[in-house]
């Protein structure tokens, strides 16, 4: 839409939709070299692209040969001036007009106005900066490999969200929005950005993965992780369930050091992935509180943070419909039950103890833990000299001391699918379950 403004009649013309996203990328840099708008087919060979701008005829005439333009938003509130240098007539009454622009004030037209990235990211003396690029909700891999190459980098992580246009009152970001921004509140000097693309992030032409490249990497981060491809399954591949087509499930094993759990896990995951139909995350052992959690250490304190972190990742496996197999020594009941309702919101929760006694525990002390923790030398060790809090809201008991491995995988699928027969062979090849296997430790 087009019109008049000020006492020397400069023309008008409204953005919308795509045209207004690109138009504050221009502004901000994110299309440089462009920083306006060409004719067709007559940007620079440097370019990676072609911004083009056309305006009804009567708007165009009045802009050539006043040579100044105002751009506005749908509601009229002028965000930039066009000084014309060039413009082409084409057919149905269009005129294409090219020229620099100037920023005249900042757009404010939602979604999420204060985290959109419309310009380089800043740069702190001192400090560099990590950019993890999520155009789909994010996976708990995603988010290991994410936190650990900040730390290997010592650098602070800018989580962006990447999406299209966004229709008003239909913001699809939102969700993936809500999930990095729980990321980032889980790692320290994170932060959370929106990137607004003129095309749709999933456009399967060559030009707009480009065109996406181009503009992340005008971000001007040290270092980029770019999952928004990765995070687009290929034709014919497994795709998550979609909102409302089914809800994910969060398996929590604890017990004691040497219970069993991490073995009763590793078996439960390769037996889902056999037979669940959706995607399935095992997450137990140190890896992940290396990766994760590596500045806690074993004191209450980090230990209730550590399971936090278990439980918030978990959730956000079930939350994009898969399943999470955590197998922690998780021993207080409050952290639990935090876990319990972070899975509950998105899906559901199964809480299995492995209740194996603390003498065979003891009996397989394979790391020699226990030996450590009864000789003094391995302070507030679980079931020595810090208590387990025994869960009276277990879903499954399991006594790995008297049950085989195999015996309890069905117990668990049992209660996971009621009326299932089950499989015995089913768990054969436990020790070299597939997929991923993120780990976390007490």
């Amino acid at each position: 839409m087009s019109s008049w403004i000020g006492a020397d009649q400069i023309p008008v013309h409204a953005l919308a939709g795509p045209a207004l996203d690109e138009l504050e990328l221009l502004l901000g840099g994110l299309l440089a070299p462009a920083h306006g708008y060409a004719l067709p087919n007559g940007a620079p060979g440097s370019r990676t692209d072609v911004f083009t701008l056309a305006v009804p005829s009567s708007t165009g005439e009045k802009a050539r040969t006043g040579g100044l333009l105002f751009l506005t938003d749908p509601d009229g509130t002028p965000l930039a001036r066009l000084t014309v240098t060039a413009s082409l007539h084409a057919p149905r009454a269009v005129i294409y007009l090219a020229g620099e622009l100037a920023a005249v004030r900042p757009a404010e037209h939602p979604p999420a106005r204060e985290l959109r990235l419309t310009g380089p990211l800043p740069k702190l003396e001192g400090r560099r900066t990590l950019l993890a690029a999520f155009s789909a909700q994010p996976e708990a891999a995603q988010m290991a490999m994410t936190a650990a190459t900040a730390r290997r980098e010592n650098a602070d992580i800018c989580f962006v969200a990447v999406c299209g246009s966004q229709p008003h009152g239909r913001y699809s970001v939102t969700a993936l929005l809500n999930s990095l921004e729980q990321c980032a509140a889980q790692l320290p000097d994170a932060s959370v950005g929106l990137l607004i693309m003129p095309a749709p992030v999933d456009a399967p032409d060559r030009q707009g993965r480009r065109l996406r490249n181009h503009v992340l990497a005008n971000l001007n981060a040290d270092l980029t992780l770019d999952f928004t491809e990765l995070n687009e399954p290929p034709k014919g591949s497994h795709k998550l369930p979609s909102e409302g087509s089914g809800q994910g499930t969060v398996v929590f094993l604890t017990g004691l050091s040497g219970s069993g759990k991490s073995t009763i896990a590793r078996a439960l995951t390769a037996h889902l992935q056999e037979r669940a139909g959706r995607p399935v995350t095992l997450l137990d052992g140190d890896d992940v509180r290396r990766l994760l959690s590596s500045g806690l250490g074993f004191s209450m304190d980090d230990r209730e943070t550590n399971i936090r972190r278990v439980g918030w990742v978990a959730s956000l496996i079930a939350g994009s419909g898969g399943i999470a197999v955590c197998a922690p020594i998780a021993p207080f009941d409050a952290t639990r039950r935090e876990a319990r309702a972070m899975a509950e919101k998105v899906g559901t929760f199964l809480l299995v103890h492995v209740s194996t006694p603390l003498q065979i525990c003891e009996q397989r002390d394979r790391k020699g833990l226990y030996a450590r923790a009864r000789a003094g030398s391995l302070p507030d060790f679980t079931g020595i000299d810090s208590p387990y809090e025994v869960p009276e809201d277990a879903d499954v008991v399991i006594d790995a001391g008297c049950t085989s491995v195999q015996q309890a995988v069905e117990q668990i699928w049992a209660e996971m699918n009621p009326g299932a027969l089950p499989e015995p062979d089913a768990v054969e090849a436990w020790g070299v379950a597939p997929g991923l296997h993120l780990s976390m430790a007490r």
